[in-house]
This record gives C-alpha cells, structure tokens and sequence, in this order.
C-alpha cells in the first residue's frame, strides 16, 4: 500500500466533485441573470466537456514529459483560475470562455485519482479503496448543493459562490507540496510507440469499456445537473428547496459509495453494473411519473457504478491504465457534449420531464455494453470475472 498516492487521490477526487456539481443548483439563477434559455445555457455544462475531451488527450502526452503530481498542480492552478472566472464574468460569451478552461482543469484533476488509487491499493483492497474514492466525490457532491445554497442565502448572489469554491482546489495545491510525496512519483509508463501490435490490441477493448462508462455517467450527470431545475418549474419550489433535492440525490450517492467500500459483494463485478443500471433506470422513470422523491433514490442506485467500473478496468489492463482512464475521461466528455445539448433541446422544446426520460435511455445502452463485453473480447478465453468481487 502506497498512503500518499491514496491520500492525495482522494483529496483530488474531493475537489473534482465540489467543483463539478457546484454548477448544477446554480444552473437555474444563471441563465436567469444572464436571460438566456435552457439551449443557450447547456453550452455552460457542454464546452466544459469538450474542453475535457481535450485535456483527456493532453493529458496523455503531458504524462508523458512530467510525472503525474507536476501535471495535477498545473490542474489545479488552472482550476483556481478558471473559477475565479466564472465568478467574475460580466457576460454569458465570456462565462462559456471560462467554461472552456474550468473543463479542461478539471479533465486533468479528475484523470490523476483514479490512476493513484489503483497504482497504491494492493489487489485484495483495489475495489474497496476505489469505492472509497468515490465516496469521497459523494461527499463533496453532497456539499456541493449546500455550500450553493448557503452562499446564495448569505450573499444573494450564485457569483460568491464559485469563489469560495476556490479555496478547495488552493488546499489541493498546498498539500502536493508536502514532502511525503517526494520520490514517489515518477512518469506514466506508455507503451512505446513501436510496440503497434499491443495499442492497437489494447484500443477496441479500452474504448469499449469507456463507452459503458460513460453512457452510465451521462444518465447520472443529467440527473445531478437538470434535478434542481426540474423541481423548479415541475413544483415551483424556490433555489434553497430545489437545491435540497440536489443534497438527497448525493446522500444517497455517498451513502451506497460509502457502503461499497465497506463491503464486498459475492458475485461478480458485470452482476453488480447490470443491477445498479437497472435500478436506476427505474428509479429515474419513477422520478418522472410517479413521485420526485425517486430521483434521489437514483443517486444511491447508480452510486457504486463508477468505482465498480475502475475495478473492471484496472483487472482488465494493470499495466496499462493510465491510457485506459485517458480514453475513459475522454469519452466521457465527448459523451456529456451531446447529452447536455440533447437535454437542452428537449428541454425547450419538450419539457424538462421529457427531457429527463434520456436518463433511463443511456442506462439501457451501458447495459448492453456490460453484458456483451465478454462475447466481443474474451470469448475465446477460459478466464472471466466471476470471481471478481
């Protein structure tokens, strides 16, 4: 067990999750000061993932010329930068430029973690500490709504609130400067590039798996994002009790997060995806049809995806998963593109209720990917995951 790498991971998956979800109950008093609708707006959540498409692919080769704690303090500085930004713009044109350089800090804050936690966990402990991990991200996605509201109330501005964000990411700053981190990292070890044969036996499985992710993501991300303006304009509830909402959805994240890392379930690791994915799928339906309170149920139901995922992958290529979590992190952006503009677009035109139901669609589509991946890729291989826990 490597304690700094863990330790430094979860202090980095903090900050990612506080300045990730901050946005969300804001969303609503943001397109109203700057008068611009849900189409317009959703620019705000989608250049920040094409921006995180791209520092997902810089972040490759930055790994390549520095180890990986220089590359998570030019993430973080950036991060520091690009908040300051967005609390200060004075028009929505320059509001979605600082989108732009808030995405990109954060795809290189949000790919170091994930790649620590696997490198200092020994095998037997890897899926409860990558679990542990993400709880971490529960818990300041739970503070995220909480800290939103709070400073709204005192301040009577969304604008305070993305700057005492700030503070966060300076923290993660300081600490990488701590000495136990001193001859520990070293430079990502990439495949060389005469080595064709192993990339190109590596990409289709490596993009396969990214896209079961982050198809999952996409339906949790347009939950936690859209929650707080779907109890707007479907209760009429004001920004403190929508952004409620929002704090149970990462309650019930961080509880089910929480619980993964305490135990270990025995049956496999495609059993547990299938069933978090079906449970959510349900759970965002009844969000929508029969009571709201679902939706929150939803984050507990989908909370144990994402580590479980790292899990699988990280069994799948151990010597190569800092280009696995590249492609992952990608993915996921060019992914949260589509999904933020499509949820926009219904949105105006549709109704947000109808707009959520793209949730239950992206959960039905990584099921698919989960359960076809052994028939695409190992089928001709005496070894599967069944017992992998």
């Amino acid at each position: 067990m490597i304690w700094p790498y863990i330790i430094l991971s979860y202090i980095s998956l903090f900050v990612f999750g506080l300045s990730d979800n901050v946005r969300g109950p804001l969303f609503p008093e943001i397109m109203k000061e700057f008068a611009v609708n849900d189409s317009m707006g959703s620019w705000m959540f989608a250049l920040s993932s094409i921006s995180g498409f791209l520092s997902s692919y810089l972040a490759r080769h930055l790994l390549r010329r520095f180890d990986r704690l220089t590359v998570l303090r030019g993430g973080a500085i950036a991060l520091i930068i690009s908040l300051v930004g967005l609390a200060t713009a004075p028009h929505f044109y320059v509001f979605l430029v600082f989108s732009l350089f808030f995405g990109m800090s954060l795809g290189i804050v949000g790919l170091i973690p994930n790649v620590l936690v696997s490198l200092g966990s020994s095998e037997e402990r890897k899926q409860q500490l990558l679990s542990g991990l993400h709880a971490m991200y529960g818990v300041a996605s739970f503070c995220s709504p909480l800290i939103a509201a709070s400073v709204e109330y005192l301040t009577g501005s969304w604008r305070w609130t993305f700057g005492s964000i700030t503070i966060v990411p300076l923290i993660l700053l300081i600490y990488t400067c701590h000495g136990s981190h001193d001859n520990l990292h070293q430079k990502a070890e990439f495949v060389p590039e005469n080595h064709k044969l192993n990339k190109a036996r590596n990409f289709k499985p490596q993009m396969f798996l990214a896209l079961m992710v982050s198809f999952c993501v996409c339906a949790e991300i347009m939950i936690s994002s859209r929650l707080a303006l779907f109890m707007r304009r479907t209760a009429n509830y004001d920004m403190e009790h929508s952004s409620l909402y929002v704090t149970y959805f990462f309650v019930g994240m961080l509880t089910g997060r929480s619980l993964f890392a305490l135990i270990k379930l025995p049956i496999s690791l495609r059993a547990q995806l299938s069933i978090s994915l079906v449970l959510t799928a349900l759970c965002t339906f009844g969000g929508v049809y029969l009571h709201p309170v679902f939706l929150p149920i939803a984050g507990f139901t989908v909370a144990p995806f994402y580590p479980l995922a790292i899990t699988w992958i990280s069994t799948k290529f151990p010597t190569d998963l800092d280009s696995a979590v590249s492609y992952m992190m990608a993915t996921d952006s060019m992914m949260l593109v589509g999904m933020h503009l499509m949820v926009g677009h219904f949105t105006d035109n549709n109704g947000i209720a109808f707009a959520m139901l793209l949730g239950p669609i992206y959960c039905f589509l990584s099921f698919l990917l989960v359960n076809s991946y052994e028939y695409f890729f190992e089928r001709h291989q005496p070894q599967d995951d069944s017992n992998i826990a």
